[in-house]
C-alpha cells in the first residue's frame, strides 16, 4: 500500500473511531446537554449552562505505537488546547484518548497523578535529543506556548492521558457491553442500533454550521430504537440456578432466624416445605439483582414499577387471606391451605413493560422476600390465628 493511501485510510479510520468514542460517551456521561464534533477539538461536551465540561482529542493508530512527550499527537494537542484555553473553565477536563501505549519507563506513565508543576517539569526534562538539540515538535508547538509558563501550568492541570485505548476493531464491541443493548436479542439487531446512532452523529452536521448533537436528540433516538426491540427481556429458570448459590447459603439452618422461615414454622410446615421456600427465596434475590442490571429504565422508574409489583403481590395475598378468614375450621389447617394456594396462584406479571417472566420460582420467592420484611411484619403473614391478624 502506498504511503498516500495508507495515510488516507488511517485518517478515515481515525474519523470513524472517534465517532464511536462519542457514541460510547453519550451513554457514560451524565450531565451533558450537547456535544460538538470537530469544532473545539475532536469531541466537546457541554452542560446545561453551556459550560464545556469535557474536551477530548482522539488519536487512533493502525499499528502499535508508543506515545512520547515529543510526538506530534501530544505536543499539537497541547498547542491546540492552549489556543482555545479561554473556552475552558475551572471544571473543564481535557482528555487525550489514544491507542498508543505508554510503557512503565515512559516519562508519561504517571502523568495523570502529577501536579501541574510536575507535568510542566516532565516536558522540560524531555524536550531535547541525546545530542542536546530540540525535537522538531517541541520547537514547532511547545516553544510557541512556553512564552506563558503560568498559563501552560493552568492548562496542564486539566490534562489527562488515557492510553492503550481499544482500537477500531474492538471499540464497537465495547459499546455493545452497555446494558442498554441487552434489550436487543441478536447481534445483527445490536449492530443496526449502533449504525443508527452513528447516523445520528452524521446527521449532526447536516444543514448546520456547527457539528452538534443535543442530549434531547440522543434520548429521542434511544427511545425510538428501544421501541424496535424484538421482544421483552425473557427470563427463564435457566437464567438463575441454584448452582450459582454457595452450598452453605442453601442450608436450612442458615435461615432458621429469618422471619420468613419463622412464619412457616408458625403454621407447622415441615423441612421439605422450608427447603422449597429457601430455594425460591435465594434464587429470587439473585434474579432480582440481575433484572435491575438488565432493565433499560432509570433507577427511579424501575423502583416505581417494582413497588407496583410488590403492592400487587400484597393485595393478592390479602384477597386470598380474607377468603380463608371467613371459613370455619382449624386455624393451622386453614393457614396451610392459604399458604399453598398463594404458592400456586396465577402469576402477576413482573414489570410487563420490559420483562417476559417465564420462571417458576420468582413470584413464590418474592412472596417470601416480602414476608421477611421486619419493618412490615404483617404485610405477608401466613398464620390465620387471631393474634396474628390483629
Amino acid at each position: 500500500m502506498s504511503q498516500v493511501k495508507h495515510n488516507a485510510l488511517s485518517q478515515k479510520m481515525g474519523d470513524i473511531y472517534h465517532y464511536y468514542i462519542a457514541i460510547d460517551l453519550f451513554f457514560k456521561i451524565d450531565n451533558w446537554e450537547k456535544c460538538e464534533i470537530e469544532t473545539q477539538g475532536d469531541i466537546a461536551f457541554f452542560d446545561k449552562h453551556n459550560y464545556q465540561i469535557l474536551n477530548i482529542e482522539v488519536k487512533h493508530h493502525l499499528d502499535e505505537n508508543e506515545l512520547k512527550i515529543y510526538d506530534e499527537e501530544f505536543q499539537k494537542t497541547l498547542y491546540n488546547w492552549f489556543n482555545i484555553k479561554e473556552k475552558f473553565n475551572e471544571k473543564t477536563k481535557l482528555q487525550l484518548l489514544t491507542t498508543s501505549n505508554i510503557s512503565k519507563n515512559n516519562p508519561l506513565y504517571h502523568w495523570n497523578n502529577f501536579s501541574s508543576e510536575e507535568k510542566y517539569k516532565t516536558i522540560l526534562e524531555n524536550q531535547k535529543k541525546a545530542n542536546s538539540t530540540y525535537y522538531v515538535n517541541i520547537e514547532k508547538y511547545f516553544f510557541k506556548i512556553n512564552k506563558e509558563p503560568d498559563e501552560i501550568k493552568k492548562l496542564l492541570n486539566k490534562v489527562e492521558i488515557y492510553h492503550s485505548m481499544l482500537n477500531i476493531d474492538k471499540i464497537k464491541e465495547n459499546i455493545l457491553k452497555n446494558k442498554y443493548f441487552d434489550i436487543f436479542k441478536t447481534t445483527q439487531h445490536k449492530n443496526e442500533v449502533i449504525n443508527s446512532l452513528y447516523g445520528l452523529i452524521a446527521k449532526g452536521l447536516k444543514d448546520k454550521e456547527i457539528w452538534r448533537i443535543s442530549r434531547k436528540e440522543f434520548s429521542q433516538k434511544i427511545r425510538e430504537l428501544s421501541s424496535f426491540a424484538q421482544s421483552k427481556i425473557l427470563r427463564t429458570d435457566n437464567d438463575t440456578t441454584l448452582e450459582e448459590i454457595p452450598q452453605d447459603k442453601r442450608e436450612i439452618k442458615y435461615y432458621k432466624d429469618k422471619l420468613f422461615v419463622k412464619k412457616l414454622e408458625k403454621i407447622e410446615l415441615n423441612d421439605k416445605v422450608f427447603r422449597f421456600a429457601i430455594d425460591d427465596y435465594t434464587r429470587t434475590i439473585l434474579e432480582a439483582s440481575k433484572r435491575m442490571n438488565l432493565t433499560n429504565s432509570n433507577l427511579i422508574e424501575y423502583k416505581k414499577r417494582l413497588s407496583t409489583y410488590e403492592n400487587s403481590l400484597i393485595r393478592k395475598a390479602e384477597e386470598v387471606k380474607t377468603q380463608y378468614i371467613y371459613e370455619e375450621g382449624d386455624d393451622i389447617k386453614k393457614s396451610q391451605k392459604y399458604y399453598f394456594e398463594i404458592m400456586k396462584s396465577d402469576k402477576i406479571p413482573f414489570i410487563p413493560e420490559e420483562f417476559d417472566d417465564k420462571t417458576t420460582f420468582f413470584q413464590k420467592g418474592y412472596f417470601h422476600i416480602l414476608a421477611d420484611d421486619e419493618e412490615k411484619p404483617k404485610q405477608i403473614c401466613w398464620s390465620l390465628k387471631l393474634e396474628d391478624l390483629i
